[in-house]
């Protein structure tokens, strides 16, 4: 495992509001290693879903570094799930992955207060001790969630092939309840309340199942369930976000110095100034050590001597 020297002890502030991190990866072990190293608190808990179909090496990797925190922080929660999943994009697999980790941390911790869900290629965009003194403004989570837009109206219409992302003939049925479709980010800070709401009501376990053969339904199911919090009365006008992002990703940017790769903005070196300017986002996506190899080093040493 690498490490990083910084100006002042990694645990020197304490944390007085523990998180959870439900983390999917699927390759580079080298950003989630720089995740770790630019985020990790023994008082927070770490859930890790190694895609089933990684190379072994990858999930190997994986394994011996978290062996190593667990060796160095034997009271710490961090640990990667048993059974993983394939997970392909587009489809459900990626959010059963995400509640794969849920469902872990619910009960291997009881102390964290809001958990997050990041991806293998996210890191910090700001110092950890900012970012939780930013969620401490957000004990209820945060959640984007607005109109579906008509573009997206179709990938409900006809049921999709699991590994493929394919449309089948199969003409689909109404979402159970009449439930008014929505559209959100993928990533979310949830509470524990939250959690449970989304692992256990009858309403989201519907609606997990009829997901089960669209679209790109992470982009779909908190932003729609969260509108049914309230006795389960589908509430559209309500702000889930209170104002708060988890993710900030650049989407078909011109400005792009490191490389568009399917529409999403994977960084360069020249991109962090820019990336340093947000002042709301949480973390960053997405960096990828195959366009600029460069990029996460330096920025995890900007986090680390902030």
């Amino acid at each position: 495992m690498n490490h990083f020297s910084s100006k002042k002890s990694r645990f020197s502030e304490k944390n007085t509001f523990p998180l959870a991190f439900a983390i999917s990866a699927h390759f580079q072990v080298g950003i989630l290693e720089l995740f770790l190293a630019t985020s990790f608190d023994p008082l927070d808990s770490y859930c890790i879903h190694v895609d089933a179909k990684a190379d072994e090496k990858v999930t190997k990797a994986v394994d011996q570094m978290v062996k190593c925190y667990q060796w160095k922080h034997p009271k710490a929660t961090i640990f990667t799930v048993d059974d993983p999943i394939s997970v392909f994009w587009g489809h459900f697999s990626v959010l059963e992955a995400d509640l794969k980790c849920m469902q872990l941390l619910r009960t291997r911790n009881t102390h964290w207060n809001l958990l997050i869900n990041p991806a293998g290629t996210e890191l910090p965009l700001k110092p950890m001790p900012e970012i939780r003194k930013y969620l401490e403004k957000f004990p209820n989570g945060i959640i984007d969630s607005f109109p579906l837009p008509e573009g997206n109206k179709g990938r409900f219409v006809v049921s999709k092939e699991n590994e493929n992302n394919t449309k089948t003939d199969q003409v689909k049925e109404s979402p159970p309840g009449n439930i008014v479709m929505r559209k959100g980010s993928k990533n979310v800070a949830l509470s524990r309340e939250l959690v449970d709401f989304f692992l256990d009501d009858p309403s989201s376990k519907g609606l997990q199942e009829w997901l089960q053969d669209k679209s790109v339904p992470d982009e779909h199911f908190y932003s729609t369930i969260i509108t049914l919090i309230n006795n389960g009365t589908q509430d559209l006008n309500s702000d889930s976000t209170y104002g708060g992002c988890v993710r900030l990703s650049w989407w078909g940017d011109n400005n792009c110095k490191g490389e568009n790769v399917r529409a999403v903005c994977n960084f360069g070196l020249q991109d962090l100034p820019r990336l340093y300017q947000d002042g709301n986002c949480l973390f960053a996506n997405k960096f990828n050590l195959d366009v600029d190899s460069i990029a996460p080093l330096f920025h995890a040493l900007y986090l680390l001597n902030s």
